[in-house]
């Protein structure tokens, strides 16, 4: 189960060896071995809709039986193997409308080869990226939500002068300590 941060973890190694190379490949074989119990969080709204829907329908003829001549711990076994076959329904639907076959998952079976080719992952990294985007969403979260576009260009403009601005006010504080100096220690610079 913990194969998939396993490999995850070993492949931001900072250097990689035949063995590391190995390891990768049986950590995600093991993922793949075991990914099933995944499965249910993977399925689409569709599916889960249909899931919802077949369990309700079963409910409705489950509950349409007669057990009116049932005594009570009968009627409690039945209600407990019904609830039991509502849910192994639901269940395989779940499993039969889920996959894996997205992007992020299949790339991930790359890495091993491009580990060899080009040496360790660093430049597949996309924590640049996501820090870029940061800034957005807080000017989204800011924005009244309509006609979010230009609001979110106009407050990522604004932060954006600011800082720059303080950039330039620690650049001149700099250069003015440096000055500072080279007039009081003799120091000169050209």
């Amino acid at each position: 189960m913990y194969s998939l941060t396993d490999f995850h973890l070993m492949t931001q190694y900072p250097s990689h060896t035949d063995q590391t190379i190995s390891d990768l490949k049986r950590y995600l074989q093991e993922f793949h071995k075991t990914k099933d119990v995944f499965l249910c969080f993977c399925a689409g709204k569709k599916v889960k809709k249909a899931a919802a829907e077949a369990h309700k329908n079963l409910w409705k003829e489950q509950s349409q039986a007669s057990i009116a001549d049932l005594t009570i711990s009968e009627k409690l076994k039945l209600r407990h193997a019904d609830a039991l076959q509502r849910q192994e329904l639901v269940g395989e639907i779940l499993r039969e409308g889920a996959h894996y076959n997205f992007p992020k998952i299949h790339l991930i079976s790359h890495y091993m080869e491009q580990i060899v080719k080009f040496g360790v992952l660093g430049q597949f990294s996309t924590d640049i990226a996501k820090a870029m985007h940061k800034e957005f969403k807080n000017a989204y979260r800011y924005s009244n939500k309509i006609n979010a576009t230009c609001q979110i260009i106009t407050t990522y403009t604004r932060d954006h002068t600011f800082a720059m601005k303080d950039l330039t006010i620690s650049a001149w504080t700099r250069i003015r300590e440096l000055e500072h100096q080279t007039t009081n220690g003799g120091i000169r610079l050209e």
